[in-house]
Order: structure tokens, then C-alpha cells, then sequence
């Protein structure tokens, strides 16, 4: 999270150098930021997850072509319950910046906006900073499509860990026992024991007149010896005097490491985080085996870890909570997320048929407007409705794939589409996705992306990760088992540089005459006369006036009751 003034304070202590032929660790998440700073350093405001893939492959190559042996690189799976309240602040922050963006660029954008300014590839090592102009909402899944351009890579997919903790603390044990540097944009490293280990931070790292990786590196052991403090092991106190007393001078905040700490109790809880590591249990399936999360997405991972964990001393059972990332929508609409829920419920489902536990139901954070306010319950389906929802999901899918003659990209597109506008017919909306189709089937598009373009991009996104969502808590356990023909399904769903962006969004509908998209979902989803103006028939009501659809997840879903067949457990001896 940073202290506030720790790097200025110790600057004068620094050892300058170069990373070539050095060992490093790499705080993941903090690579996957700075990658996006290069791309926005570039003129690159909203690059796509494409050009984050191949900027993070091109900076590490940089790293391997000067002899730098990069030994690991972590990511976080799971955030401790008491970083909750930093983790509201920052969603609260992201929505008000996207309120902001959308109340002072009411025409949209240009579509230069989603595109580099040229085909130049960005410069991987400056001391520039990125262009002068409004600050600008990162892609919604850009770490875990870092993450995945790790993974799909051969030379790197063995450095990637995705560890059930923090990857900070993760990265000071590997320093701690090892050695070496850690790559970072945190100054909190700084306070962890890193034995002998050092810490250089990203964005000082760039290539001096020789090509040579230059770089200042501040070494806790060393720092500690030119302040004269008893231990190495004092830098923690060090930065705790320094969070405390920010306008503190140097000398001030060594007079006070000498003094007894004045708020021990405050002392203890900064310390704890660390020097110990919160670690979640990996869980254990119905069928006796751990769980592994290595291949999962961080949000994913940290919901499938909760799932596990039971609180004796609680009188209610705490449902897991999953904190959607923010899309970049409409905030005047109501959030894209909404349409691909039955879709994330079955995801839920799976994963506690996986993992046997008492609650039914995933809190989940779209929206946050205050740090207290409450995930919208998505409730679990019984079996029964499950297999259901299943079925009818790979058959909208079969019917799709036969009128898009094997174009993967274009079926997936489609099936995106056809799931949104059925739930919004199933709950007596209108669909958004449906009116944007008709809107440009009959007129071209303009130059400006609108909001209502890029809203309609958002439906797709939300659609496409609520997918891999899917796919990746059903790899969990043995899917050819258990949903084989929804397997089958899942296994062409693109990767995350194939994610719907706004530029594969303008040429799906520029296209939607040709590739007779339109066509293809009356044909899939027959809704009466496919008339976005014309609601369908409210089959019953309950007392306030919802309508409940009888076959939809959503309104049907109810508590799994403990007599529920699990369908894991008939796995679980074979």
C-alpha cells in the first residue's frame, strides 16, 4: 500500500548500480501496473490486452537479454479480510473517477483512444513520464491478462506463482532465505526482513549509455548500518516512526527508534503485517484432494480459497465475497454485470459442489459507492437447476455454431449476446445489447465511440468473464465428468488478449450485416417478433412486483438443502 515519504527519506542511502546478471524476484502485481504505465507512457490511454501481453513478454526479454535470472514472479491469490477497508476505498475511487470521466466526456471518444498512436512498440525503460491529461481508468482485467500472457508463454509460464496470500510477503521470503533483489512499485518492501535482499523499485529502473540496466537499489542491511540502528530488523520500526510522523527530519525519526514505542498497541498491528503472513488454507475437494489454484485468475482464486474457510465462533456462516473488476460503462445504466449472473451463479454453484461448506450464496462487488456498503447476493442453484441451465447453455451454443461456420471469435461473440438479450426477455427488460444491434444494422457508425458503444462493450466483456469464470471453477475438479458437453463448450473460449474490446466491438457491428448477426439470435433465442419495444407476457408475480421466470437461475434459485446430491461426490470414489 506505501508509506508515505519512506523512499525520500532513505534516498540518501542508496546504492546505485545495474541489474545486469543480477538474480531478481518480481512483485506481480506491480509489474502488471508499471506495465500499463509503459503503454500510457506511450500515448496509449486504454491499451488492449494484447498489447499488455506482448509490452510484459518484450520487457521481461530485456531483463533475460542482459543476463538478469529472474527466479520467480508472484501474484496475489488471496487479500486478508483486513485489507478490506483499503480495498472499498479504492473501488469507491475508481467509480467516482469513472462518474467523472463519463459526466466530462459526454460524446465519448475518439476511437485513437483504444489504439496506440502508431506500431511502434513503447519504450521499456525511461525515466519519462506519461503525457499530460486526465487520469484514465485502467482495462478491467489487465493483471489477470498478464497473467495469462505469462502463462501462455514458454519461457516464463514456470516463474508464475499465484500464492494463496500476498505476494509481498511472498516475495520477502523468497529474499529472505535466497537473496537477491525484489522488482517493485511498494515502498511497504522496504519493511519487510528481507535478510541480505534489496529492493529496487520499477520505475527507477532504465538503460544507461552502455545498454546497461541502471538502477538505484535500497538494501535494508546496508540502510540500517548508515543509520546507525541495532539491527536490520529496526528498518520495520524505522518505517512505523515514519507512517506515524510524516513531517518528521531524519534525526527526529531516529531519536524516536531509540525512545519505547509510544502506541504499542498500534506498533504490534504495523508490524504484523509484516512479519506475519497471512497464508489461507488451500481447500480440500469432496473428493479428498487440495485444490489447486495455480491456473485460476486472482479474483477467482481468492473467492474459491473462501469457500474453505469456516469461523466456529460466528453465529451466521460468511458467505464468500468477489469483487467484480469496474468496467468502463455507462454509469447512468445500470451495470453490465447484471445479465451474465445466472452465468456466475452456476460458476458458484460448481465450485461449492467442489467444495462442500454451508453457505449458498457469493457476495458480490460491482458497483461500490460508500466502503460500507453490501455485496449483491448471487444464491447457488440446486443440482437439478444447474444441469438445466447447463444443457440450455450448450444448446444456445450449438445452434449458434452452426450458423457461424466455425468462426470461434464470431460464436462466442453471438453466444455473448443471445444469453444477455434472453435474460433481459426473461426478466421483462428491455436489452440494451438488442437496441445497439438494431441501432447499427440500419445506420453507420460514427466517428466518436459512444457511450452507448462502449456500454455495449461492457455487456460483452462481462459476458466473456463471467465465462471464464465458469471454465476456470470447472477445470477445478473433473469437468468431463461431471458437465462434460459444457466442457467441451468451454474449451474454445478465446484467451484474455481475445477478450471483446472496443475495437473488436466496432468491427462486430460495422460486420453485423454480413456476418448476419441479428439473424443468427432471432434464430437461437425466439423472442416474440425479436421487438425490443414489445415486453413478453409476465407469467406470475411476487409480492413486489418482480417477475419470476420459471426456468431462469436467477429468480429461481433457492438454498441447496444438505439431502442435495452433490455431483462430486459421486466422483469421489472412483
Amino acid at each position: 500500500m506505501g508509506i508515505p515519504r519512506l523512499i525520500s527519506t532513505l534516498e540518501p542511502y542508496v546504492v546505485h548500480g545495474v541489474l545486469d546478471n543480477e538474480s531478481v524476484v518480481i512483485d506481480g502485481p506491480a509489474l502488471a501496473y508499471h506495465v500499463l504505465y509503459i503503454c500510457n507512457r506511450h500515448g496509449i490511454p486504454q491499451p488492449s490486452y494484447r498489447v499488455l501481453g506482448e509490452t510484459i513478454i518484450a520487457w521481461l526479454d530485456a531483463l533475460i537479454e542482459r543476463g538478469v535470472k529472474v527466479e520467480a514472479m508472484y501474484f496475489d491469490g488471496y487479500l486478508p479480510p483486513d485489507k478490506e477497508p483499503v480495498r472499498m476505498h479504492r473501488m469507491v475511487k475508481s467509480l467516482d473517477q469513472l462518474k467523472r470521466t463519463h459526466s466530462t466526456e459526454t460524446s465519448g471518444y475518439f476511437p485513437a483512444y483504444f489504439s496506440p498512436a502508431d506500431d511502434s512498440s513503447p519504450t521499456l525503460f525511461s525515466t519519462a513520464r506519461p503525457p499530460a491529461g486526465k487520469p484514465t481508468i485502467p482495462p478491467s482485467f489487465h493483471v489477470p491478462a498478464i497473467i495469462d500472457a505469462l502463462r501462455l508463454s514458454p519461457h516464463y509460464a514456470r516463474l508464475v506463482h499465484l500464492v494463496p496470500g500476498e505476494a509481498d510477503a511472498y516475495c520477502a521470503q523468497h529474499l529472505s532465505q535466497s537473496g537477491g533483489t525484489v522488482l517493485t512499485s511498494d515502498s511497504d518492501l522496504i519493511a519487510h526482513e528481507l535478510g541480505k535482499g534489496s529492493v529496487v523499485f520499477l520505475r527507477d529502473i532504465y538503460l544507461d549509455e552502455d545498454s546497461h540496466l541502471a538502477c538505484a537499489k535500497f538494501n535494508p542491511a546496508h540502510i540500517s548500518e548508515k543509520l546507525k540502528l541495532a539491527s536490520s530488523a529496526e528498518i520495520c520500526r524505522f518505517a512505523y516512526e515514519r507512517k506515524s510522523s510524516p513531517h518528521s527530519t531524519l534525526p527526529q525519526l531516529l531519536q524516536d527508534c531509540i525512545k519505547p514505542v509510544a502506541d504499542e498497541k498500534g506498533y504490534t498491528e504495523f508490524c504484523r503485517e509484516y512479519l506475519d503472513h497471512v497464508v489461507a488454507p488451500i481447500p480440500i475437494s469432496a473428493h479428498g484432494t487440495p485444490i489447486p489454484i495455480d491456473n485460476l485468475d486472482p479474483r477467482i482464486s481468492e473467492m474459491v480459497l473462501q469457500l474453505a474457510q469456516k469461523d466456529d465462533q460466528m453465529k451466521e456462516v460468511a458467505e464468500p465475497k468477489i469483487f467484480l473488476p469496474i468496467l468502463l460503462e455507462n454509469t447512468q445504466r445500470g451495470s453490465a454485470w447484471e445479465q451474465s449472473t445466472p452465468i456466475r451463479q452456476l460458476a458458484y454453484t460448481i465450485a461449492r459442489w467442489l467444495i462442500p461448506g454451508p453457505s449458498s450464496a457469493v457476495q458480490e462487488y460491482r458497483r461500490v459507492n460508500t466502503t460500507v456498503q453490501k455485496g449483491r447476493q448471487a444464491l447457488m442453484l440446486s443440482e437439478c437447476e444447474a444441469r438445466t441451465f447447463a444443457e440450455r447453455l450448450t444448446r444456445l451454443m450449438a445452434t449458434i455454431r452452426l450458423r457461424t461456420r466455425g468462426d470461434t471469435n464470431l460464436t462466442w461473440h453471438v453466444l455473448y449476446l443471445a444469453q444477455d438479450i434472453r435474460y433481459c426477455h426473461e426478466e421483462g427488460k428491455q436489452s440494451h445489447t438488442l437496441q445497439t444491434i438494431e441501432t447499427n444494422s440500419q445506420k453507420s457508425l460514427l466517428k466518436r465511440v459512444s457511450w452507448d458503444t462502449i456500454h455495449f462493450t461492457a455487456h460483452l466483456q462481462a459476458a466473456y468473464y463471467s465465462f471464464r469464470l465458469l471454465k476456470q471453477v470447472l477445470s477445478l475438479g473433473q469437468p468431463k465428468k461431471v458437465l462434460p458437453e459444457l466442457w467441451n463448450m468451454l474449451s474454445s473460449l478465446p484467451p484474455l488478449a481475445e477478450c471483446p474490446d472496443i475495437n473488436s466491438t466496432l468491427e462486430l457491428l460495422q460486420n453485423s450485416s454480413e456476418t448476419r448477426i441479428y439473424e443468427t439470435i432471432a434464430k437461437a433465442i425466439p423472442l416474440p417478433s425479436v421487438d425490443v419495444g414489445e415486453k413478453p407476457k409476465r407469467t406470475m408475480k411476487n409480492k413486489k412486483g418482480k417477475i419470476i421466470k420459471e426456468n431462469s437461475p436467477k429468480t429461481k434459485a433457492r438454498v441447496t438443502k444438505s439431502g442435495t446430491r452433490n455431483m462430486f461426490d459421486l466422483l469421489s470414489h472412483d
